[in-house]
């Protein structure tokens, strides 16, 4: 662990003296003391709103202020308001992981659990209100809440809707991570390159039957099949619908599906249609096997990069992404169509253990940057900042800029990897703590460096790595492109685990694949001296701050010492 406030003495001189403040404001909130809770610094006190007094725990994560502080009830079994992560749970709060900003302080924290009890008032007297809710909660995010997911492509939905499509049939997946997706397509599906796949026992990939019915949706599910039937005015045979089916229900506005596994049961499930997009994107040290790899951002690039690493010999994984794996993706990703319908992270997390079963790999099916606990995000923060590499495939810049920051402060080596739009080349970043200046200040150096040449940097292109042409056609980054930069990135990266990173070489390396902005052909590498590592800063000292964090040292310890 980073353990911060013993070293940024600073800070938690900061923190002390806003949340000491506003406990003297002699208003609704009352200090009990600081402690260390779970090697965590945090404020115990009580909030008090409408006459009623709630017992508060503010804690600050081990990477704050990078991510935000969290308050939560001191007592494990209360839950207090629906913004609240399950009894005993973090405050979903104004101040969280998505619009955390490093300037606000805990005693902000506390104002924001104040005013969301003092307005829902949960334990006092008068008027219960309930506040709105701010999170924006996308397809992706809830993909696997409440009913299970039929995939759809949009022209596939469209031919259904008007009654033009033929031999209309299903394939349904099974897995581990508690989603089971089932994919409609019909006979104008088959016929094309990227084809839905058949029936695979080794997989558990099962083709079922279609029933297509003209119907009004019902208020219910129907209890069976027998009822279902009835609802879709259509008859089943008994030996071709034995099994189990899907069956779509076709209205003036509406199209329903449902699965019936068997005939007793009839299960409504919900529609992921797909924008039909496909064709749019066309042996180690022994030192270096037990060292943890965290790669963040789990497409083309990413996954590549990882199976290039574990085909490599590293063994040892933390993979993050919130994304899930659509059919067009399939072109230039490393997965295929047996992880269609999943999330990457879980999917390639499967694939790694397909190829080497002995292989350690953990997963986070989310993105760093969702609306969710601060101390969920927290805890991936610290699992993140815990590897021994830290890998950005992403595309995103503040994402980079975030993870950069991370190794930073945690002293870990960092690699950004990104393909430029069109296929135009590739840009590898590394940051090594002690010979590489950190992410920020060579990002810095290649802004001005594009200056000093008069160009713009190169962008991933409005879709990923997608340019337009003088005539406006798409210019797509094909898998050769995603895979000679995943390439290069995964070379740096076994450079950086088996400490053989060479003394005359370049912390950025842009690498051309063609012709184009500074790149005179395809093999064109620019070498960009990004500078020196700056010196290293020497934390402020405040002895009264620094005996106050001792004394709760202290306490722990001695804690620690009676119960042990």
């Amino acid at each position: 662990m980073k353990l911060w406030w013993l070293s940024d003495y600073r800070r938690v001189g900061v923190e002390r003296e806003a949340v000491e403040a506003l406990a003297a404001e002699g208003g609704w909130f009352t200090l009990t003391r600081w402690a260390i809770n779970e090697f965590r610094l945090s404020v115990e006190g009580v909030i008090s709103a409408h006459g009623a007094a709630y017992p508060v725990r503010l804690v600050y994560p081990d990477q704050f202020p990078l991510v935000p502080a969290w308050v939560e009830p001191q007592d494990e079994t209360v839950q207090w308001s629906n913004h609240q992560y399950g009894a005993g749970g973090v405050l979903c709060l104004e101040l969280r992981p998505d619009n955390w900003t490093p300037n606000a302080t805990g005693a902000d924290v506390l104002r924001s659990a104040y005013g969301l009890l003092y307005a829902e008032n949960p334990l006092g007297e008068g008027v219960k209100e309930r506040v709105p809710s701010g999170h924006q909660i996308s397809n992706v995010q809830s993909y696997d809440w409440g009913r299970e997911p039929v995939l759809i492509g949009a022209d596939c939905l469209y031919r259904l809707q008007h009654g033009v499509s033929e031999g209309v049939s299903a394939l349904r997946w099974q897995a581990d991570d508690n989603v089971w997706p089932v994919l409609v397509f019909d006979a104008e599906d088959r016929v094309r390159p990227q084809h839905p796949p058949s029936f695979d026992l080794g997989t558990l990939r099962l083709e079922l039957p279609v029933v297509v019915g003209r119907a009004v949706r019902p208020d219910q599910t129907p209890a069976d099949r027998e009822a279902l039937a009835a609802t879709l005015g259509v008859s089943l045979d008994p030996e071709t619908h034995k099994g189990g089916i899907v069956a779509i229900a076709i209205a003036a506005n509406t199209i329903t599906p449902y699965h019936s596994p068997d005939a007793a049961s009839v299960y409504e499930r919900k529609w992921v249609v797909l924008p039909d997009e496909t064709g749019l994107r066309s042996g180690r040290q022994a030192s270096s096997v037990e060292k943890v790899v965290a790669v963040i951002g789990l497409g083309s690039v990413g996954s590549k990069v990882t199976e290039i690493l574990l085909r490599s010999g590293v063994l040892r994984f933390l993979l993050v992404d919130g994304d899930v794996l659509l059919p067009a993706n399939l072109e230039r990703h490393t997965l295929d169509w047996r992880d269609v319908g999943f999330r990457k992270a879980e999917a390639v997390r499967r694939k790694l253990r397909q190829i080497v079963p002995g292989a350690s790999v953990d997963a986070i099916p989310g993105n760093l940057n969702w609306q969710r606990s601060a101390k969920t995000h927290a805890g991936q923060v610290e699992r993140i900042a815990a590897c021994d590499l830290i890998i950005d495939a992403t595309g995103d810049a503040a994402t980079a800029l975030m993870l950069g920051a991370i190794a930073t402060e945690n002293g870990r080596p960092f690699l950004s990897a990104a393909v430029f739009e069109g296929g135009l080349g590739c840009m590898i970043a590394r940051s090594i703590p002690g010979r590489d200046p950190p992410y920020s200040y060579s990002r810095v150096a290649y802004n001005a460096f594009c200056e000093e040449k008069d160009v713009a940097p190169p962008s991933c292109g409005r879709r990923t790595y997608e340019s337009l042409n003088e005539a406006g056609e798409p210019i797509v980054a094909d898998d050769a492109a995603v895979t000679m930069g995943a390439a290069h990135a995964a070379r740096i990266a076994l450079d950086i685990l088996d400490e053989q990173v060479g003394p005359d070489e370049t912390a950025w390396l842009l690498i051309g694949f063609k012709a184009g902005w500074l790149f005179m052909r395809h093999g064109h590498s620019i070498a960009l001296d990004v500078g020196l590592p700056p010196p290293a800063a020497v934390p402020e000292d405040s002895p009264g701050v620094r005996d106050f964090v001792n004394s709760l040292l202290k306490e722990v310890l001695g804690a620690a010492k009676a119960s042990g």
